[in-house]
């Protein structure tokens, strides 16, 4: 995840474990555009690094 740092990471993990139940049933582009739009991540995050994200939230 080239754009994302390693702390960034992490808070949007934890943001995605704390808010399961909203984002469970998404699917990993309108995860992406929901965390653009509240500015919980930079524009430039791809799909495939949201569905990384996802998967790691879900551990």
């Amino acid at each position: 995840m080239s754009c994302l740092t390693r702390e960034l990471q992490q808070r949007l993990v934890q943001y995605l474990q704390q808010h399961q139940d909203i984002w469970q049933k998404e699917q990993a582009e309108t995860v992406r555009q929901r965390l653009v739009a509240k500015g919980l991540c930079p524009s430039s995050v791809t799909k495939d690094q949201v569905e990384v994200l996802l998967e790691h939230s879900r551990h």
